[in-house]
């Protein structure tokens, strides 16, 4: 019988994106040895270098003599499984990355020195009481396919939690906790006093002994809850029996640079084929493609919970206050409310998007703002007097008077924290005002002592929002007009997740916005989902945006702004001349949102592939400097 003697590695490096596998010669003491999986030590462009075995066949497509060896085994046994094997060459084609870059993210870097790390990420947690909640979780384990749980409460989110990791651990199985960013970690950590010796804080950005560490206990099945950010999803998990996905609706689940670009969701939902596992997306306020997936039956639908009570919504006619001559960042009806809460000494929070600073046109008499005819996106300006669409290049000059009522009153819009800063002072002088945002340092001094809060979202997570009574949204349209597709579903998640802090009908949240009658404001008043969604997806339908479509963004980049617009029109003919089918639309290239980047200047083209079965390997063909975004977040 014929000995495997070709060994196919994935190189432990940085490579480009069509270079995947590298065929080696095995020595002949090594044949009994080597099995998938395993990390060897191999001769790579004239130095030395690790590399993950692949694969292990009886011959080569290349000519023997052209075959380097193997050096040695650097781990005897297999440092990835054949499902993790299986995992990165999905990945490598879904998201058009080499293998080796995939590896080398996956494939931890052994330390010379294996000391023992010393010292817990989390050593100064207050540990709580676990909550209570009766509910029976065998109804969330009997489906085969993927969960969506929402909840309401934290804490009854925490209880399910808890169950699940039960259900897991008595079966002697792995649960993983993904969240969106660091600063969640220990809000669930702090429950999980039960489970203190065998929770584990897996972070990328861990020291590299620590690191090690972590993984062989992962690895060994020494750790049976593991918590993390994106990157936590690629642990070397041994017997993994669910994967929680927290906040399944944040961005931060998208690794937006530098490559790999992927989604910890699609990730997860590719482990959960691959080794069958339990798979549960949570939220509060679901995501689109969450309530699409939800609707087409692919996905399973639970409420842990019930809102409580909802506040007093109040949605505020920014046009009507602009009629009665009030050009105030404030309606009058906010001052009042705002006076009333400080009377009584209750607390209030004022908040804006910081992301809102596009520079919009929009006519004060009737409201318009300018909105590209191709995308129903909104046009931003640009210093050349022009407004531009940033998806598909529509463009048009400036208008004087309004194509809608014909007015004059066109303005540029776009507010910030420190302009509210300063009028709120301006307004109540004897109050104690404080401005939290990303630039500003907390301090829990200010933040106790504070009467006005004003902040953007990096607020919400510092704030005790039991105390507060009173929520203004200053301008709700800032993030609502941002040229992005997912615009109006971003600004009424924000709405739910502002509803659900408040959660007590008698407090009161107060929305200003020059839309009243958008649909995002009549499904917020009654917290309407279905509502929402049959509107949201109505538009999705019409211009093709996901989920009905899957979306690339191609982003070039070059330091010569002319021989830049030179090359992205030859890489977008190229594009064209390659590409016959009416199931995929390609945009011409267009200046990207953020027009510059460390010097670079910087275009993009949108690709919308309908059948999502399209094979997409003309992609791999792009030069190198172009970044393929495969299922951007955002278009910005």
């Amino acid at each position: 019988m014929k000995k495997n003697k070709i060994a196919q590695i994935i190189p432990v490096t940085r490579l480009k994106r069509d270079l995947h596998l590298f065929d080696y010669i095995v020595p002949d003491d090594l044949i009994n040895r080597l099995k998938r999986g395993q990390l060897v030590e191999i001769p790579f462009r004239n130095k030395q270098a690790k590399g993950i075995i692949f694969d292990l066949v009886k011959d080569s497509d290349l000519k023997k003599s052209n075959l380097k060896s193997i050096d040695k085994i650097v781990e005897a046994l297999p440092f990835l499984n054949n499902w993790q094997l299986k995992l990165i060459k999905f990945l490598a084609d879904y998201y058009f990355v080499s293998m080796s870059v995939w590896a080398k993210m996956i494939v931890p870097e052994i330390p010379k020195r294996k000391r023992k790390s010393s010292g817990k990420i989390l050593a100064d947690v207050d540990f709580l009481p676990i909550p209570s909640l009766n509910k029976n979780i065998a109804q969330y384990l009997k489906p085969v396919k993927p969960v969506f749980l929402r909840y309401f409460n934290f804490e009854n989110k925490i209880k399910v939690y808890l169950d699940l990791i039960d259900e897991m651990v008595s079966k002697n199985k792995q649960v993983v906790i993904i969240v969106p960013q660091i600063s969640d970690i220990k809000d669930i950590y702090k429950y999980l006093l039960e489970y203190k010796n065998q929770v584990l804080i897996f972070l990328n950005d861990l020291p590299k002994n620590k690191y090690w560490q972590e993984w062989l206990k992962i690895k060994k099945g020494e750790a049976k809850v593991i918590i993390g950010t994106r990157s936590a999803i690629f642990a070397p998990f041994k017997n993994l029996g669910a994967i929680i996905i927290d906040q399944e609706e944040s961005e931060n689940h998208k690794q937006e640079e530098p490559n790999p670009r992927y989604n910890a969701k699609t990730v997860a939902l590719k482990i959960k084929e691959l080794i069958n596992c339990k798979l549960f997306f949570v939220s509060a306020a679901p995501s689109l493609n969450s309530l699409y997936n939800i609707q087409q039956k692919k996905w399973q639908y639970f409420e842990i919970d019930k809102l409580k009570a909802q506040p007093e919504i109040t949605i505020i006619d920014k046009q009507e206050e602009f009629r009665k001559g009030n050009y105030s960042i404030f309606s009058e009806e906010l001052l009042n409310k705002v006076e009333y809460n400080l009377k009584r000494a209750k607390k209030i929070f004022l908040f804006l998007n910081r992301k809102g600073f596009a520079t919009l046109a929009t006519c004060q008499d009737c409201g318009e703002i300018a909105i590209c005819p191709h995308c129903n996106l909104p046009l931003t300006l640009h210093s050349n007097k022009k407004i531009v669409c940033h998806h598909c290049g529509f463009l048009k000059d400036l208008f004087l008077f309004c194509p809608k009522c014909k007015g004059s009153n066109i303005k540029l819009t776009g507010t910030g924290t420190e302009k509210v800063e300063i009028e709120i002072k301006k307004m109540f002088p004897t109050s104690h005002v404080l401005k939290l945002d990303l630039e500003t340092p907390l301090n829990d001094k200010d933040l106790n002592n504070s009467d006005i809060i004003i902040g953007t979202c990096y607020a919400f997570d510092q704030i005790d929002w039991q105390l507060i009574n009173l929520i203004g949204v200053i301008n709700a349209d800032t993030l609502f007009y941002l040229p992005d597709f997912r615009a109006m579903e971003k600004t009424f998640n924000l709405l739910v997740k502002l509803t659900i802090y408040l959660s007590d009908n008698q407090k009161q949240l107060l929305i200003q916005t020059m839309t009243p009658d958008n649909y995002v404001f009549k499904s917020i008043k009654k917290l309407d989902y279905k509502s929402f969604y049959i509107n949201e997806i109505k538009e999705r339908q019409n211009f093709n945006y996901p989920p009905i479509s899957k979306l690339i963004r191609l982003i070039y980049q070059n330091f010569e702004f002319n021989a830049g617009q030179k090359e992205i029109e030859q890489i977008y003919h190229d594009l064209i001349d390659k590409v016959d089918n009416k199931k995929i639309s390609i945009s011409s290239p267009l200046a990207a949102y953020t027009q510059q980047v460390r010097g670079r200047w910087r275009w993009q083209i949108i690709i919308k592939i309908i059948d999502k079965e399209i094979n997409l390997d003309f992609l791999n063909n792009l030069p190198e400097n172009v970044i393929i975004d495969v299922e951007p977040v955002n278009l910005l």
